[in-house]
């Protein structure tokens, strides 16, 4: 068997799922069941202990979907990466999400794969978490009594992505007079991973900057805002040599984490161009 012998739970409604997973113990939540299954079958072989139960959410209809409410895009959590490229909605800010989707492995994974197993499964490297911070997500999450819990995307990254709570869905603000950029290096030919990414989003007035929010993955930690860099740009109004300029104002801890002198560069490439996109914009 690839598997040990585990009890498959699928209940229909996020409430039921959270009961079971706030009273199972040693239980696991399966999405698009993309990393799951895999981590599950390696943790055999390596003599690991596994969880004895997975709970499936595929059932649960009302974690499905992409819709508009109140100025807000509403992303649920079961939502298929590949419909989430495909929705009319992702306009304005949030129609970056559709660059992001395109970039996560291949389009078997993009039919299976889901947003919020993306944001939840704990690998650093994943796509979703750069973007959902530079775009001032929250996610929501909903607990064994049915009461929801709303938590900023960045807060939920500086806590190492932690839950004891099932997410329902994500919003984003929906914001008409945002500029948003996006940039990924894979981690290499053979290997559809990202090695990096940088997200900013930022509010040009007049040719300035301002309001803008850097985000950083740098595959080690998980998704964090580049302060240093955001107080420096929103001090900026757009020029020809900004992109070069910023480069001397990074907080090089973030990019000096576990990099060697290729990731580094590639870091400063990605950002550099990254404004250089937004001054294009400008003109």
């Amino acid at each position: 068997m690839l598997l040990r012998p585990l009890t498959f739970h699928s209940p229909r409604t996020t409430i039921e799922a959270a009961k079971l997973q706030a009273t199972l113990g040693e239980a696991r939540i399966l999405a698009g069941g993309t990393f799951l299954l895999n981590s599950l079958k390696l943790m055999k072989r390596k003599g690991s202990k596994t969880p004895s139960h997975v709970i499936s959410l595929r059932k649960i209809e009302e974690l499905k979907g992409v819709a508009i409410k109140e100025d807000k895009l509403i992303i649920r959590a079961m939502t298929i990466i590949n419909d989430l490229f495909d929705s009319p909605l992702l306009k304005d800010n949030t129609a970056i999400l559709r660059t992001v989707c395109k970039n996560i492995s291949t389009n078997p994974i993009r039919n299976m794969a889901t947003v919020g197993g993306n944001l939840t499964c704990r690998y650093t490297w994943t796509e979703m978490g750069c973007v959902m911070v530079a775009l001032e997500a929250n996610m929501h999450f909903i607990d064994q009594d049915g009461k929801e819990e709303i938590v900023q995307a960045e807060d939920f990254f500086k806590n190492a992505a932690k839950s004891d709570k099932i997410l329902s869905h994500v919003s984003i603000p929906i914001d008409k007079s945002a500029t948003t950029v996006y940039r990924r290096v894979k981690k290499s030919a053979n290997v559809d991973i990202p090695l990096l990414a940088v997200c900013i989003q930022t509010h040009l007035q007049n040719k300035k900057f301002t309001r803008t929010r850097v985000t950083v993955n740098n595959a080690t930690a998980f998704a964090q805002r580049d302060r240093k860099l955001e107080d420096y740009l929103n001090t900026q109004s757009s020029h020809v040599k900004l992109g070069t300029d910023a480069l001397d104002h990074l907080d090089t801890e973030i990019y000096d984490k576990r990099s060697d002198d290729y990731k580094k560069h590639m870091f400063r490439i990605s950002i550099k161009n990254a404004i250089q996109e937004i001054v294009e914009k400008t003109k």
